[in-house]
């Protein structure tokens, strides 16, 4: 006897949209209609191969409308609902709305405190210092192969970024910079200059205490 195998939308009525999986709910989102979800599964594992974990919000237009086909609006809005969620999600985080010193740098990227993995993050700001998005680049040991300028000044040029802040946390508490955090950050920095994006501060959080390289003067 043939097995029939339940689709996302059926999982999603019957236990709710927390129940899904990464794939069905991204399965949902490429579809138009109900019919479309077997092909979209297919689709939306191979999209979530190509933008693991958090690399997810780095889907562009072009990558939903190959995928399964979306026109321009479909897919912005699509985009749109990602970025509406992305800035729910942190708004518990993001109480800092303006950078001015490493204290202000702190207590953006407080959070990091509590993470049990390295977690890479870029603050991109305004000419104003003011923050306009924090993202996510890498999770996980920090290296120059991970940690490549393209991930870290991509969402800078999107949003059009006058500076930013590169954060990052030391899950064993102990803030103190490491000889390739430091030549991560001079780096970028010479990276951003050609950008014309100044890397004003890479702070790192530890247990209730942090570094800044700009005070320490290692930038």
């Amino acid at each position: 006897m043939e097995v029939v195998r339940e689709h996302a939308y059926s999982r999603a009525q019957n236990v709710g949209l927390q129940a899904l999986s990464n794939v069905d709910l991204l399965a949902i989102v490429l579809s138009r209609t109900e019919r479309d979800l077997a092909e979209n599964e297919s689709e939306a594992t191979k999209l979530l191969t190509r933008y693991p974990g958090a690399r997810l919000a780095d889907l562009g237009l072009l990558d939903l409308e190959d995928a399964a086909g979306l026109e321009s609006f479909e897919a912005t809005r699509v985009l749109a609902s990602m970025e509406l969620g992305r800035r729910i999600a942190g708004s518990g985080k993001q109480a800092v709305q303006e950078v001015n010193n490493d204290q202000d740098a702190y207590r953006l990227f407080r959070y990091l405190e509590k993470e049990s993995r390295e977690h890479f993050c870029v603050a991109s700001l305004n000419s104003k210092n003011g923050v306009i998005a924090v993202k996510t680049i890498h999770i996980g040991t920090l290296n120059m192969s991970i940690v490549g300028p393209r991930e870290v000044f991509r969402e800078a040029v999107r949003s059009n970024a006058a500076s930013i802040i590169l954060a990052h946390n030391h899950p064993s508490g102990d803030p103190t910079p490491s000889p390739e955090d430091i030549e991560i950050t001079r780096k970028l920095i010479e990276v951003g200059a050609t950008l014309d994006i100044r890397v004003h501060d890479h702070v790192i959080i530890g247990d209730g205490r942090f570094t800044s390289l700009y005070q320490e003067r290692l930038l």
